[in-house]
């Protein structure tokens, strides 16, 4: 493989705040490189086609050698793992490779969760139809959580699988033809994509109509509360952090009935209209998909203050380039244009179940928990929490130190390792143990 060095994070700049915004590819930091790749590696584009008429495609990677009958796939909600960087370790061990893109890729404006199971389940049946007869799901980040709620209602008799979304919408789930997976890994998890919202989601924010309009009491940028000029370490005073905290969660239930409100009205409208007369504000008000813009989305007190969640992690967030600001109000944050619909689905704490806190409680397949320690939005006490509430006989929990959450070794780690040649050494001989690649 690499060497080590190709895998150090980079010392961070200096974090400019006010500077013209810029575009980056984020892609790269999870694939893998062409060369990297075993010799004799063969890859297939693979077009996949959804039960409800949707498009996804994904590449299948076969080793050298024999057919294996074991496959492992990969898959984020928004995010291509095409190319997941961990791929080459596995076709090394002699495990074909599915990398799957979603309906949703790299725009998560209308991403609903209920959505892109179909597009998992089209996937892993198209496995199956090739004869692969093990099925290995590696979620990574986010696609944990996608591919954890996948498992929890494949493993369901259909009847007894959700039926509805947050949103209200029919999921249809009991007519899907599901295959459950043999094995699960979890992969640099974070709790959810709501979950994290809900823990950065900015209190001092008080109309979302006018996003700039702070709460001093609740700010955490506000020296009076605790804050020094990033990435100096600032300290939060535990009792203003639970005021802090049960403020974020009252933003969150404001958020809820907005989207919540904004669909009713739509659907108000769209049962209401004269489809005679399309001039009219009611007929272009049923047309209208329900939109929300959500600022102060980059607010954790933990980014800045590292005695909250304890790990070996750098200041900041992987969800904001430098400064948490730049996240909360910059144009590549999370959430800042969403539909309704796709607010309740994904990125509420609170509505959504496409969570990796929530699927966790119904793994009872053989199960691998990965955890980089430095990772700056998911913390060890949170990740061992929802590990003890995995239900499966056999389930290990694993650490790695001075990781970034993709992976690189942080810049003022004290060991010198490769920890993405760690996680294939975990990863493959976890699944040597229990099941043959061939």
């Amino acid at each position: 493989m690499t060497t080590q060095s190709r895998y150090r994070l980079p010392d961070a700049p200096l974090p400019e705040l006010f500077v013209t915004p810029e575009r980056r590819a984020r892609g790269s930091v999870n694939a893998y490189r062409m060369d990297q790749l075993p010799a004799g590696t063969q890859r297939e584009l693979i077009d996949i086609t959804a039960s409800d008429g949707a498009f996804s495609f994904g590449l299948l990677h076969l080793p050298p050698g024999p057919r294996p009958r074991t496959v492992a796939v990969f898959m984020h909600p928004r995010e291509n793992q095409s190319r997941q960087y961990l791929s080459p370790y596995l076709l090394e061990a002699g495990y074909a490779v599915w990398g799957q893109t979603s309906r949703a890729l790299n725009n998560d404006s209308d991403m609903v969760h209920e959505e892109v199971i179909r597009d998992t389940a089209a996937g892993i049946r198209m496995l199956k139809e090739c004869g692969f007869d093990k099925v290995v799901l590696i979620g990574s980040s986010g696609g944990t959580s996608l591919l954890s709620y996948y498992q929890w209602q494949a493993s369901l008799a259909p009847e007894e699988r959700h039926t509805h979304g947050p949103h209200g919408t029919p999921t249809r789930f009991a007519e899907e033809d599901m295959p459950p997976a043999d094995f699960y890994v979890a992969l640099a998890p974070h709790a959810g994509e709501g979950i994290i919202m809900l823990n950065m989601l900015d209190p001092a924010v008080v109309d979302e109509s006018n996003p700039t309009a702070i709460d001093p009491a609740l700010d955490m940028f506000n020296p009076a509360n605790g804050y020094q000029p990033f990435p100096e370490p600032s300290k939060y005073d535990r009792d203003w952090l639970a005021e802090y905290r049960a403020g974020q969660r009252a933003r969150a239930r404001r958020l809820d009935v907005i989207a919540r409100s904004l669909i009713a009205d739509y659907d108000e409208a769209r049962q209401a209209v004269d489809r005679e007369n399309l001039g009219s504000p009611t007929a272009r008000r049923a047309l209208m998909s329900p939109f929300m813009s959500i600022y102060g989305t980059v607010a954790n007190p933990a980014h800045t203050d590292p005695t909250i969640h304890p790990n070996h992690r750098v200041p900041g967030s992987i969800f904001s380039g430098g400064h948490p600001l730049r996240g909360s109000y910059g144009p590549n944050a999370l959430g800042r244009i969403l539909t309704a619909r796709a607010w309740l689905s994904t990125w509420s704490g609170l509505s959504a179940r496409a969570e990796w806190t929530h699927a966790a409680e119904h793994l009872d397949v053989p199960t691998l928990v990965v955890a980089p320690m430095g990772d700056t939005d998911a913390y060890p006490e949170d990740q061992e929490e929802i590990y003890s509430r995995i239900p499966a006989a056999d389930k290990t929990f694993t650490t790695l130190a001075h990781a970034h959450h993709y992976l690189f070794l942080l810049p003022n780690s004290p060991v010198d390792y490769n920890p993405r040649d760690k996680a294939g050494e975990i990863v493959t001989q976890w699944l040597g143990e229990r099941v043959d690649a061939s």
